[in-house]
Order: C-alpha cells, then structure tokens, then sequence
C-alpha cells in the first residue's frame, strides 16, 4: 500500500508512520510512504494512480491549508481517499465538503487509526465498477464497465435487466441475479423490492407512504413489505456514511 503524508510537524508525521506500521504489521503487509511538508508540495507531484490514500493535515504551515489541498485533489481526483489529521475537532464538518474518509485526531492514537485502515483497505479491496455484456445493432455483444458512483439502480427486466446510469439506461441480456453478484456487499446496495435494487448513495429521501426520492430527480417505489427494511437499511448506511467521513469524531 503507497501512502502519501502531508503533514509540516515532523513529530506528528513520525507518530503517524509508526502507527501505520504497527498496523501493517499486525496484519502481515507493508505501507510504503512519500511525505510531504505542504499542500503545494503535495500537488506537484499528484496524479490519479500516484497513491492509494492521503493522510492530509488540515493545519498546515505557511501556504495552502489541508482544506484548500483537499479540494485541489478532488478537482484531479474524485475517489482517491482522503483522511485529514489535525488537532481541532471542529474541522469534523468542513471534511464533510470534500468527502473525506476519515478524520484523525493528533496526536494520532493506536485504536482510531486501526479502524481507519480496516475502512481503508476495505475500501480499497472492493470493487469500484460494474461489467455490463450488452448487445449492439441486436446481435453484437460488447462489454460496458459502469462506475458505482454513476449506478442508480437495476432492475429485472424479461430477458436480461436495465441498468439505470446517471448518464442513462443500459440494457443487459445478463439475469439480474449475475449482476447483482457482482455489487458488494458494504450497505451501498439494497434489493428495495422484488427483482429491484438501489444505490443508497443517491437516495435523497425515503417517505412513509414507500416513495424512494433519488438525488437526479427519479423516483422509486418501495413495497409495503420491504420498507421498514429498506428504511433501516438507509438509516445503517447514513450512519456508516458520516462514521467513515469523520462526523463523529
């Protein structure tokens, strides 16, 4: 795992490494690392591919603080995991803007750096997309990959299922139940009926009545029968949600 640092405080960015490396080798891998003293520094070298997660100050020294880095990494990159350290709790909510995984304490202690990394390569080892076989011209099967990010929901369809994208529907002579296989099981994705899954992620709001407000605007419907279990599911998924990116710390 290639981890980049960018912390000013020398004290601060030894603690972190040797925590990481605690971790790492309780669970028998290796952490490489760059390090970095600033976001500018940091931006410099940053490319999509260049590390797997960063460890991103938000005090840092003269120059950009870790707040304006963030927001730098998320116009180049809007996936890579961010986890900010700092020593004012406060900042919890303004991580939130950039989607930060994590949000570490300083000094950085054992306990909430363990789970950190357990969501880390959790994280990392699931998978970012969907395969789709799908037909072109009416015989010509071609392969299209689908970004979960962009996955609003699929849906059963006869002969095949409809694989509903931000930027449109994709339809698959693949059964629902092959697609389905290939989701993983986080909390993200949620079978809300017969034959009918959604991305928690884009769901606005769920109504009493079943009603499934999605954030493009669509709306779904859930049967009386699965909605207390779907709601509860939501409710899970919110709270993994604000717990990954550091609300509650």
């Amino acid at each position: 795992m290639h981890l980049a640092i960018v912390e000013d405080l020398k004290s601060d960015r030894d603690n972190l490494i040797e925590r990481i490396q605690a971790n790492s080798a309780a669970g028998k891998d290796t952490a490489e690392f760059s390090l970095y003293t600033s976001g500018e520094a940091f931006l410099a070298d940053y490319r999509r591919g260049f590390c797997n997660a960063v460890f991103l100050d938000i005090m840092l020294g003269d120059g950009m603080n870790g707040l304006d880095t963030a927001q730098k990494i998320r116009e180049i990159d809007e996936y890579i995991p961010i986890i900010f350290t700092t020593t004012e709790k406060e900042f919890a909510l303004d991580s939130y803007g950039v989607h930060a995984m994590d949000f570490l304490v300083k000094p950085v202690a054992q306990a909430p750096l363990d789970w950190c990394m357990k969501r880390l390569r959790e994280t990392l080892s699931s998978p970012a997309s969907l395969t789709v076989r799908c037909s072109v011209e009416g015989w010509q099967t071609c392969e299209q990959v689908i970004l979960l990010d962009d996955l609003l929901f699929l849906e059963s369809i006869r002969n095949g299922s409809l694989v509903h994208t931000a930027a449109g529907e994709v339809r698959s002579g693949q059964s629902y139940a092959e697609l389905l296989r290939q989701l993983p099981k986080t909390g993200r994705f949620c079978e809300y009926g017969r034959g009918t899954t959604v991305n928690f992620s884009w769901v606005d709001l769920i109504l009493d009545n079943g009603e499934i407000r999605l954030k493009n605007g669509d709306l779904l419907f859930c049967s009386r029968r699965k909605l207390k279990e779907t709601r509860m599911a939501y409710t899970n998924y919110q709270f993994m949600v604000l717990r990954k990116e550091g609300i509650n710390a």
